[in-house]
């Protein structure tokens, strides 16, 4: 009787998706639309919502920084800026010159033999390798000079990171005050901080260094505190149990075990500081990232050879880190007193190999830099030969490239720019509200509401929402790109191991060096830096998402292939879904790193908050400039939080 009443119990009809969260967020959308085409641009931002005179203030406010100061007795503020800044100028200053007293015979020894040394003759070859691309492209000077401003950023970003980093690993309370401080320096562009640092540090390689640390410090941070956090509890409980000391838990267990991860944080936080020297470059950092800048109007030719200069330099030392650390673990090597012996005197003989080869420089008469005949002005030309091809309307690349960029702009950009900022504001921020709410909750519609009326309250609105279209439309092509080919690359290993040298080129070429290929495929205007963010986000999503989906556990894969599944089945009713983490935290570094790149669009004609941060640099409008990166950091807080908060929902329920 129980199971036959068991039986009759009707079961409940599975709820159509049209009543789900993707019902409600088309019911928003569409409503949006229908307020669009009803009212569109009859209800702008209401000027009584704006603080118009914010930006005269802010003016009036670095004006009298300025001259604070610069009088003869200056406050205790201005005299610890204008000390740090001093020191990170002559701390720069004194590498460089450093390196330059070697001689350029000496430097190249040193590097070659120290990597010999530490990580073996293939790394080594590679730093040979490098050193002949600084030296034939004439760039022996400016790659020092960035060489200085890396080691002087990564130095000091290890020396505040990696404390942090063990703090947060070791208290809770900490990491919970500090992950949202971290995240801030992550969401917001480089290019939006650049006018406070300006501020503060004036003009030059102090400015620089101090830029690169706010975007160097925080994988430290985090890396770190995942190292630690990493270490097995038994293994510290019992070195407590043993009357270790927390210290020497610490010495003696934690930072060891987690020696690995500590590596990691070093190789990332340089291939970080690497990635901001063309920023740097705007605000007086020198080297190649100076040449990148000065060159995207005058000399695009001379701009993409820095660049691809700084990607050998970013490869370089990305492989030698890697080969040092493998080469030093503890735990794969096996020292005995005569290998230690020997090592040692390996030691001694590289030593005097680098003294012998700066003595012999100086013999020989040999100059700080690179002296001897390049192969500069031919490959310049022919790196110009290429742009001026491609430029050429009479080419069938251009008949291919100039369609796309005139449909991007006709049936993407244009509608929904015009969409965004010429739908009533009420419907949009109370729209763009709701669908947070719907996507991550309600702490996602809370930060996207106050975010937008942020936005409107200090006069940004409309390129606000021009930006919010153009980061839509580049992340809409980032991920038709990324997820696909990301998860190809986790279902087979050839073509992962393909991708690989793609991706380590797209990942370490600078941002701003991407546009300048797009200015010549398409007309200068707001697709050059749309499709530099594609290509600049692609590969992060492609490798979060290949890693989520093969680190999806084999036991549901083992029991899906018993149930006869095939593997398209497989794939996308067990492994997709099951990687769903990694996925959305690949959507939402992409939509950051597109926001970083499209922002930095602005200086090529991609106008609205880019723009205004750029010509506040240019023409010292330091109120437009710090109104245009506070704005951008609105839209990057409210994207992040979107994307982010069903992820830390579910992770906060497991």
């Amino acid at each position: 009787m129980v199971a036959h009443a068991a039986g009759r119990v009707a079961v409940p009809a599975p709820r159509p998706w049209w009543r789900g969260r993707v019902g409600a967020v088309l019911a928003i959308t569409l409503g949006m639309v229908i307020a669009f085409f009803g009212w569109k641009n009859q209800v702008p931002w209401p000027a009584s919502l704006t603080w118009n005179s914010l930006a005269g203030y802010l003016d009036n406010f670095q004006t009298w920084l300025s001259d604070s100061r610069n009088v003869p007795d200056p406050s205790f503020f201005f005299v610890a800026f204008n000390g740090i800044a001093t020191f990170l100028d002559d701390l720069v200053g004194w590498i460089t010159s450093f390196f330059f007293k070697l001689t350029w015979v000496g430097t190249a020894a040193l590097g070659t033999l120290v990597v010999l040394r530490y990580g073996g003759r293939r790394a080594a070859l590679g730093v040979v390798a490098a050193f002949a691309v600084f030296a034939l492209t004439g760039l022996w000077e400016p790659s020092v000079q960035t060489f200085s401003l890396t080691i002087a950023s990564v130095s000091l970003a290890l020396a505040i990171g990696l404390p942090l980093g063990v703090l947060a690993g070791r208290s809770d309370r900490f990491q919970s005050f500090v992950t949202p401080v971290l995240d801030a320096m992550q969401i917001v562009p480089a290019f939006a901080y650049l006018m406070p640092i300006v501020i503060l540090f004036s003009v030059g390689p102090g400015a620089a260094v101090a830029t690169t640390l706010i975007y160097a410090i925080p994988p430290a941070i985090r890396i770190t505190s995942l190292g630690i956090r990493g270490v097995p509890m038994n293994t510290v409980e019992a070195a407590e149990a043993m009357g270790s000391t927390r210290r020497q838990t610490l010495t003696k267990v934690q930072l060891p075990m987690a020696r690995r991860m500590l590596l990691l944080a070093v190789n990332q936080t340089i291939l970080f500081a690497l990635s901001m020297v063309v920023i740097a470059g705007l605000i007086g950092g020198q080297g190649l990232g100076d040449v990148v800048t000065s060159g995207l109007y005058s000399n695009p030719a001379q701009a993409i050879v820095a660049g691809a200069a700084i990607v050998v330099m970013a490869i370089a030392l990305d492989r030698s880190t890697e080969a040092m650390a493998n080469r030093t673990d503890p735990t794969q090597r096996h020292l005995t007193d005569a290998k230690r012996r020997r090592l040692h005197l390996y030691t001694l003989a590289c030593a005097a190999g680098v003294g012998l080869a700066v003595g012999l420089g100086y013999l020989f008469g040999a100059a700080s830099s690179w002296t001897h005949p390049t192969i500069e002005d031919w490959l310049l030309r022919q790196v110009q030969s290429v742009l001026d091809y491609i430029q050429n309307p009479s080419t069938f690349i251009f008949h291919i490239t100039s369609p796309i960029g005139n449909f991007l702009v006709q049936y993407f950009l244009t509608p929904l720019s015009n969409f965004f900022v010429q739908t009533p504001w009420p419907a949009m921020v109370f729209g763009l509200a709701g669908i947070a709410f719907f996507i991550s909750g309600r702490r996602a519609a809370v930060t996207t509401l106050l975010m937008l009326l942020m936005i409107g309250v200090i006069n940004e609105w409309e390129p606000a929402m021009e930006t919010l279209s153009q980061v839509l439309v580049a992340i809409l092509f980032t991920l038709i790109i990324g997820i696909p080919l990301g998860v190809w690359a986790a279902e087979s290993t050839r073509v992962r191991k393909a991708m690989r040298p793609v991706l380590d080129v797209l990942q370490t070429l600078p941002q701003l060096v991407y546009i300048i290929p797009f200015i010549y495929l398409m007309p200068v205007s707001i697709v050059p830096g749309v499709l530099a963010a594609v290509l600049y986000a692609s590969p992060v999503v492609i490798r979060l998402v290949d890693a989520g989906v093969r680190d999806v556990s084999s036991h549901p894969v083992e029991a899906a292939d018993s149930f006869g599944a095939t593997r398209l089945q497989t794939l996308t009713k067990v492994k997709i879904p099951l990687a769903q983490d990694a996925i959305m935290l690949g959507v939402n570094q992409g939509i950051i790193m597109v926001l970083a790149v499209v922002v930095i669009g602005g200086l090529v004609g991609s106008g609205a908050l880019g723009y205004q941060v750029a010509q506040g640099l240019q023409q010292s409008l330091f109120g437009q400039g710090l109104l245009a990166s506070l704005a951008i950091l609105a839209l990057g807080i409210a994207l992040d939080r979107v994307t982010q908060g069903r992820r830390r929902k579910r992770i906060e329920l497991t």
